[in-house]
């Protein structure tokens, strides 16, 4: 299944980046002391603008849109901005392998094998984990390992759906996820520009 905004390849978004929302909440607790809680999971978000758009391929991304109803199904969804190792920016020959997830420990420290020897990942790289339907997105801030096995210590952990077994993805990584409520916008002009949101689902 081909990723959004992919499946529009001759309709042009700005560049959209995946955000991570964390919600975290503070309570004062006596003698100047804060306490810090996380209150939900972390979830992805991606919202998308695109350039002017004439009335067949706003009515085409329309009718798109509304296939979604609302959030109800999901779609694959994809930055596009150039998604892959900063070392592979030029070449992402190495990173087109994929690897397997062998196992998680301490909650997000993941072990990694099958991967090409020539890959190289640095701290900010994403990576996608794929477990059957099941989709998992992690931001590299730590690496170690050589020849086909990887370390990588990563944010957010990964969701109880993502197991050892799963497929590491270098390249273009793929999140499920649903319209945000209320986020379609169409500005009343000639030409709109379209913005709209996605926020990270299990299925």
């Amino acid at each position: 299944m081909t990723a959004f905004p992919f499946t529009h390849p001759h309709i042009r978004f700005g560049f959209a980046r995946f955000q991570l929302v964390r919600d975290v909440r503070s309570v004062a607790s006596g003698k100047g002391r804060m306490n810090y809680s996380e209150v939900s999971d972390p979830v992805w978000t991606i919202t998308f603008n695109s350039v002017a758009l004439d009335e067949r391929k706003l009515a085409e991304l329309t009718a798109w849109w509304e296939t979604l109803r609302g959030g109800i199904r999901s779609t694959l969804v994809t930055q596009n901005v150039t998604c892959r190792p900063f070392a592979h920016i030029s070449d992402p020959t190495p990173a087109q392998d994929t690897g397997i997830l062998d196992s998680i420990t301490d909650g997000n420290v993941l072990a990694v094998s099958g991967v090409s020897a020539a890959l190289s990942l640095t701290v900010g790289d994403l990576v996608g984990l794929e477990n059957g339907n099941y989709r998992g997105l992690q931001r590299v801030t730590e690496v170690s390992g050589s020849g086909t096995n990887r370390t990588l210590t990563v944010e957010p952990p990964p969701r109880s759906y993502i197991t050892p077994g799963a497929v590491v993805r270098f390249i273009q990584p793929e999140l499920v996820m649903r319209p945000v409520p209320g986020s379609w916008s169409v500005p009343d002009e000639g030409k709109p520009r379209v913005s709209f949101s996605f926020v990270e689902s299990r299925a």
